[in-house]
């Protein structure tokens, strides 16, 4: 279909971004990165069936997906791009524990003990 979509270094870094954007978005970080470290070794053939598979449609859905599509299989059936992306899942995922972390420290309270644990003051 589109056999002349090229896809230049920012563009790749850009479309990488928007995924873990997504991902993260949608709180599925932990099981993105279970699911994209398990199909990791099978990410070329993955790209090049949802390119046989799938590119025959996308052009239904207008131009701007169609190349979109294309340039997603051309981005992710690269191994480092898979690295690149699960490299920003992780770290989106230990900069929103921190926050929670610390939150968790500042409310902690000392825990009653004897007769006052029964007090609800």
């Amino acid at each position: 279909m589109y056999w002349d979509v090229e896809v230049s270094p920012e563009e790749e870094e850009e479309i990488i971004r928007k995924a873990a954007d997504l991902i993260h978005r949608y709180g599925m970080d932990v099981a993105a990165i279970l699911f994209i470290e398990s199909i990791k070794p099978l990410t070329y053939i993955g790209g090049q069936m949802g390119r046989f598979f799938l590119s025959p449609f996308l052009p239904a859905f207008g131009e701007r997906i169609g190349r979109g599509g294309e340039k997603f299989f051309t981005v992710f059936e690269k191994r480092e791009n898979v690295e690149k992306l699960l490299r920003l899942l992780e770290e989106k995922a230990k900069e929103e524990e921190k926050p929670k972390e610390e939150r968790r420290l500042e409310t902690q309270v000392e825990k009653k003990r004897g007769w006052r644990r029964f007090l609800p003051f």
